[in-house]
């Protein structure tokens, strides 16, 4: 009898210290993890800050985090030893091997939220959380793949550029919407998803990236903002968290391409579409800048064949309407 106790004894000991499996072990890991996490949100909030150009703090960083001044304290003490920060009197700034763990975040926290949207469907509002809880255990390898897989994508939902995957991150001139002249068009550019009160009156107004917007009336306590097709009412806060950019030149209005008549050209402006559809429509060299050609209809009204770059392809009407051109004077010979 006494070897049942025994038995159960070692087993015990075995769920708690087995290697890599065991309790113990797995506690360790999951520890390892939300530390690791803690770092890289907090070189992500650095990264953040310097392309806004405002200065960060180890006060603002605890703000952010919302966590003690010691714990950060002691945080900027680890990262600063393992050469991922650096401090100028009272400023945080990320050392070269900081911003390229911050970026890397950056990358793959914008590929899930593009995932989610474009093929798991999840709601604007619920793209921040779930990349959050994700971007952390990414890797490279596993950020390459999901780029190709979505037809590597240059903006997220919320309209942030995606570094690529040399950590090149772009930034595009803006100004926030509260602060756009009355009266003078402009095009959405980013849409702040923090925090979430001020995103959701954002949503449900209907403002989304690449929107062509213009302020129609501005007070202390609203702005009337006008889309194109309806007004729409935002609280200055809101407003504060949209930025816009100002409105392409084009030598004509962008129009889709399934407007085209045979013959006749135009230079691609945009891919409408994310997820395989657009992967499909760069591998046929449709990508922006492009200039492609009507050559002629089908029988049955579709496919549609365009001439890209000397190859024919075919594109169905669904297709066409995803792809903005801008129309070419010339035609083809």
């Amino acid at each position: 009898m006494w070897l049942i106790p025994v038995l159960c004894t070692v087993l015990i000991l075995v769920a708690i210290w087995a290697p890599r499996v065991g309790l113990a072990a797995r506690w360790r890991s999951a520890r390892e993890w939300r530390h690791r996490a803690f770092v890289e949100d907090a070189l992500k909030y650095l990264q953040s800050a310097e392309l806004r150009g405002t200065p960060a703090t180890p006060e603002s960083l605890a703000g952010h985090l919302r966590r003690p001044f010691k714990s950060i304290l002691r945080l900027l003490i680890e990262t600063e030893a393992g050469g991922l920060t650096q401090t100028a009197g009272t400023c945080l700034t990320l050392t070269p091997t900081g911003r390229e763990v911050a970026v890397r975040v950056i990358r793959a926290h914008r590929l899930l939220e593009r995932y989610f949207a474009d093929e798991l469907h999840l709601p604007l509002t619920a793209l921040h959380a779930a990349a959050d809880a994700r971007e952390h255990s990414v890797t490279l390898e596993e950020a390459s793949a999901l780029a190709a897989r979505l037809g590597y994508p240059s903006h997220d939902p919320h309209g942030d550029p995606i570094p690529d995957a040399n950590g090149q991150l772009t930034s595009v001139e803006s100004v926030v919407l509260s602060q756009q002249p009355i009266g003078k068009p402009a095009v959405i550019v980013h849409v702040e998803d923090e925090p979430p009160e001020l995103f959701g009156e954002v949503v449900s107004a209907g403002l989304l990236p690449g929107m062509r917007v213009e302020v129609l009336e501005a007070s202390p306590t609203q702005l009337v903002i006008w889309n194109g097709d309806r007004e729409h009412v935002l609280s200055p806060l809101a407003a504060a968290s949209v930025s816009v950019g100002p409105m392409p030149e084009r030598a004509a209005p962008a129009v889709r391409l399934d407007a085209l008549e045979p013959g006749a050209r135009g230079r691609v402006v945009a891919i409408r579409s994310q997820g395989l559809t657009r992967r499909r429509l760069l591998d046929l060299g449709v990508t922006p800048g492009t200039v492609i050609e009507r050559a002629f209809t089908s029988p049955l009204g579709e496919p549609v064949a365009y001439r890209v770059r000397d190859a024919l392809i075919a594109l169905r009407a669904e297709q066409a309407q995803e792809v903005e051109i801008e129309p070419l004077a010339d035609r083809a010979a």
